[in-house]
């Protein structure tokens, strides 16, 4: 996709990934770029980045684990062209099996259920209008074995998954979904993994991995857009080794 002139949605759009994203598609041209997070400073500060681009932004604070509400605001935006489902949670402390009923259906309906919501209602939308694309920002623990935070895995696997099923809808609809999985990346979530501030168990994991920068995935993120010769359920794992950021291409059907 051509993205001068296109409208997008860029939820998680407060910080880290989600707001470099939306600048990256502000420098490309985009025309309108709605910014969607429950974080309404972060939005005002993704927006002043944004600032010496020409893009329309509109800032749009919304709790996307009230699916209920995710599923009328996002009812109610018509067609735009480009959506990137960024937003995602840890758990924090206390993690699976210590945490709440509560706690964990949070983790799900921000991580997971939103996103699929999201996208079941822009796919028809994009459909209507003549085409689309979506990235799902996933994370490099889906191709993994395991991890320490259960349920940030497990929702992040599940997102993959939903990417890879969403193959067909390019050529049923000619909506393309994609997938960009961030290595370790340096981001406020990194510092949310804790009670207060890092947990104890992302100490070696952040002693022994370079990070990305924010940056680094929203270059992926532009790539995934633009690149029609995709297939549908195409993905793109981000990393940064030996300080070169390393790129790992799949398909829907390939892990």
């Amino acid at each position: 996709m051509n993205i001068p002139g296109k409208s997008a949605i860029v939820t998680g759009a407060a910080s880290g990934i989600g707001r470099a994203s939306a600048v990256a598609l502000a420098a490309r041209g985009a025309a309108r770029i709605v910014l969607v997070d429950v974080d309404a400073a972060g939005l005002a500060g993704t927006a002043a980045a944004m600032a010496r681009h020409s893009a329309v932004v509109e800032q749009v604070v919304l709790d996307l684990a009230d699916i209920g509400a995710t599923a009328d605001w996002f009812a109610g935006q018509g067609a735009v062209d480009i959506l990137h489902n960024n937003a995602g949670v840890v758990s924090g402390a206390p993690q699976f099996p210590d945490a709440d009923a509560l706690r964990l259906h949070w983790i799900i309906d921000v991580n997971l259920t939103s996103l699929v919501t999201a996208t079941q209602i822009m796919a028809q939308a994009m459909r209507d209008n003549g085409g689309g694309v979506i990235v799902n920002t996933v994370s490099t623990v889906a191709l993994g074995t395991g991890f320490r935070d259960a349920m940030y895995a497990t929702t992040k696997a599940g997102v993959m998954m939903f990417t890879r099923c969403c193959a067909p809808l390019k050529d049923d609809w000619n909506v393309r979904v994609a997938a960009v999985l961030p290595g370790l990346t340096d981001t406020p979530i990194l510092f949310k993994t804790g009670a207060d501030g890092a947990a104890d168990w992302m100490a070696p994991v952040l002693a022994n991995n370079e990070r990305c920068s924010a940056e680094d995935i929203a270059e992926g993120v532009i790539d995934l857009v633009e690149d029609d010769g995709l297939g549908g359920g195409a993905w793109l794992a981000v990393r940064r080794i030996g300080g070169v950021v390393e790129r790992q291409w799949g398909t829907h059907d390939s892990l």
